[in-house]
């Protein structure tokens, strides 16, 4: 039985940093079994010494948005000829029109081939990983130059802005009106609710795809902080933190990724915390990307996460760290704020704070109690896998 293709569309992705790359192989893994899996990327990315699954089929097409009026216009130039050929020149001048009189961002021939070339049945699934305007702005354009295009998922990560004309409703309207199989799904409530109000459309949640793993009692603890060194992330607070800690005597170890995005604000937080790593060899520094595997692999040595975000952040936009620590069985402390996180912290696998002492006073608390935490966390993480079986966009993709 000849397999269905899932078409992974993230246009922005050039290398392997942040969680967009790392979910893309955890959601591409998911379904490889059943699946024919396509990914397309940026045509800057660069996969050297990246981890991508051998049964991925990787296209690099999606053109860069360097010197974009002028490359929209040889495009344009250039589609005259090349859609009279193809007989649809028609096709081409009412998709140019209905988009404003424009040529989308990431559109290009090489573009037009790919999905052209792919032949669609009507098993197959269009998702758009990380779903940008920009990204439903390409599909709908695509769609008026194609006749049968596939189902189409969107997993939208951030709330899309209103913006005048071109916009992420106008162009989903348009691909919902010409009878498009459009479906919408978000991770967390406040951007469900957030396009709900702009768009009659239904919009559902999704759970994140993760790996799991079976956390051990410790003999030693590790505290980590994983990610971007940006200041709403906590970056800025880890010196204090680290020295209140010692003042308390609290002995562990510390594991700081120290991002490859430079950061300026933040670039003086990295001397402090090296200088105190000079006094504290219980403080292991990575410096820049963490491949696949060895996020894992550093997943598996943190005891404890505290996530030190800023609250307002956090409730609009989540966390993919969070969902990290909730498979791989870490407890965590989270914002006192943090209301978003409300609706899923449904087992005692945290504690919360706000201040760092009070931090500080929240690690003490799990490590005095280690065993009950992650107790706590196996409920937790058990409750997720089944949560990941039901979700309603893996079930959307399982349908024959």
């Amino acid at each position: 039985m000849k397999k269905k293709k899932l078409i992974f569309i993230e246009t922005l992705l050039k290398n392997g940093g942040g969680h967009h790359m790392d979910n893309l192989i955890e959601t591409s893994l998911y379904f490889k079994d059943k699946n024919e899996i396509h990914w397309l990327v940026n045509e800057n990315f660069d996969k050297n010494n990246l981890y991508i699954p051998h049964e991925v089929t990787f296209h690099n097409s999606v053109p860069e948005t360097k010197f974009i009026f002028l490359r929209k216009t040889i495009i344009f130039l250039l589609s005259i000829p090349f859609f009279i050929k193809e007989k649809k020149t028609i096709n081409f001048f009412k998709a140019f029109y209905k988009n404003f009189f424009s040529i989308p961002d990431y559109f290009s021939l090489k573009i037009y081939n790919f999905f052209k070339n792919q032949k669609f049945t009507n098993t197959d699934i269009i998702i758009i990983q990380s779903c940008r305007p920009k990204d439903v702005e390409l599909i709908y354009f695509i769609s008026e130059l194609i006749k049968n295009m596939p189902k189409i998922i969107m997993r939208v990560l951030y709330p899309p802005k209103k913006k005048m004309l071109k916009n992420f409703y106008y162009h989903t309207e348009q691909l919902i009106n010409n009878k498009n199989k459009v479906k919408i799904f978000t991770e967390v409530s406040t951007t469900k609710q957030y396009i709900k109000e702009r768009l009659n459309y239904e919009v559902q949640n999704f759970t994140q795809i993760y790996s799991f793993y079976n956390r051990p009692i410790p003999k030693k603890i590790t505290l980590g902080f994983l990610g971007e060194t940006r200041i709403d992330k906590g970056f800025s607070r880890l010196p204090n933190f680290i020295n209140i800690l010692s003042s308390k005597n609290i002995n562990c170890d510390f594991i700081i990724q120290f991002s490859k995005k430079i950061y300026p604000n933040t670039e003086e937080i990295k001397k402090q915390i090296l200088e105190i790593s000079k006094k504290n060899h219980n403080i292991k520094i990575i410096d820049g990307y963490i491949d696949f595997w060895d996020y894992r692999k550093y997943l598996k040595e943190i005891n404890i996460m505290p996530l030190m975000y800023d609250a307002d952040k956090l409730n609009f936009v989540g966390s993919g760290l969070f969902y990290s620590c909730i498979t791989n069985e870490i407890p965590i402390v989270v914002p006192t704020k943090a209301d978003l996180l409300d609706e899923y912290l449904i087992f005692k696998s945290f504690e919360k704070a706000t201040t760092d002492e009070e931090y500080a006073n929240s690690v003490l608390k799990i490590i005095d109690n280690y065993e009950f935490y992650l107790k706590e966390c196996k409920k937790f993480s058990n409750s997720y896998q089944k949560d990941i079986a039901n979700d309603p966009l893996v079930l959307e993709v399982n349908k024959s």
